[in-house]
């Protein structure tokens, strides 16, 4: 673990960075010294991860944008994500799976199936702690949508459901609410299949900080720029300022 110089309130590029070098196949991509010299933010990265923090300057110029002041002001770590999976096509591959909406008239019982791939899947909580695997099948449950007009038979009102269709090697959840928190948990299983907390991507409304691990089994510490802070194996880092969770897929 190595931590990250914090430039003009760079923690925000900072936490997202750390939450992706926590991935198993990033660190084997920079680690074997694999990256495509034509792309200036994977590029950025290998330096990042084979130097143990230089490269920050070229990966700010890589990735800046009007909305993302890398290296000169607050950004947030969940749209720098977003923006590297979009960047990234090894990155994307990782983390991309298939969801749907299905959706059922009222009226003539038509459904319709619009399916999409995303890369993170979004996370509410109604209350100050609740459980992920809670707020996952909140957010699968059918609810109505009374405003929503049906194309056959043109009467009003339909019932919505979310589904998974894939699953990816790498999870990633995004907190859209932050005036709850969401308990999560070392190992989640999602239909049969398990996975493992490798990151945590925290925000207190001013500051961006994360929580890694390399590996199942391995230490926790904390990555708070250029602060690294080890805790052991068993002290799990449980924040109520969570905003990413990044999980890692252990079986197939």
């Amino acid at each position: 673990m190595f931590g990250l110089m914090n430039f003009s309130g760079s923690c925000w590029v900072n936490a997202c960075l750390q939450s992706v070098l926590r991935i198993p196949e990033v660190q084997t991509r920079y680690t074997d010294g694999v990256y495509d010299p034509t792309n200036p933010i994977d590029l950025a990265l290998y330096k990042i991860w084979s130097s143990k923090g230089d490269g920050l300057k070229e990966f700010f110029e890589a990735v800046r944008t009007e909305m993302m002041p890398a290296g000169q002001g607050i950004g947030d770590s969940h749209e720098l994500f977003v923006y590297l999976c979009d960047k990234l096509p090894f990155l994307d591959k990782l983390c991309r799976f298939k969801v749907a909406d299905s959706i059922q008239c009222k009226s003539c019982k038509k459904k319709e199936l619009k399916e999409d791939m995303v890369t993170e899947f979004s996370l509410s909580s109604s209350g100050p702690s609740s459980p992920i695997s809670q707020c996952i099948m909140d957010a699968m449950t059918p609810h109505e949508i009374s405003d929503w007009k049906c194309e056959s038979c043109k009467d009003k009102g339909c019932t919505k459901q979310q589904l998974i269709g894939s699953f990816p090697q790498v999870m990633v959840f995004h907190m859209v609410t932050t005036q709850a928190s969401v308990n999560y948990s070392s190992i989640l299983i999602l239909n049969k299949i398990q996975y493992a907390l490798l990151a945590v991507c925290c925000y207190n409304g001013s500051h961006w900080w994360s929580y890694g691990r390399n590996n199942v089994g391995q230490s926790w510490y904390t990555l708070d720029d250029t602060r690294v802070e080890e805790h052991g194996p068993k002290e799990f880092p449980l924040s109520n300022k969570m905003r990413l969770l990044i999980y890692y897929r252990l079986n197939n």
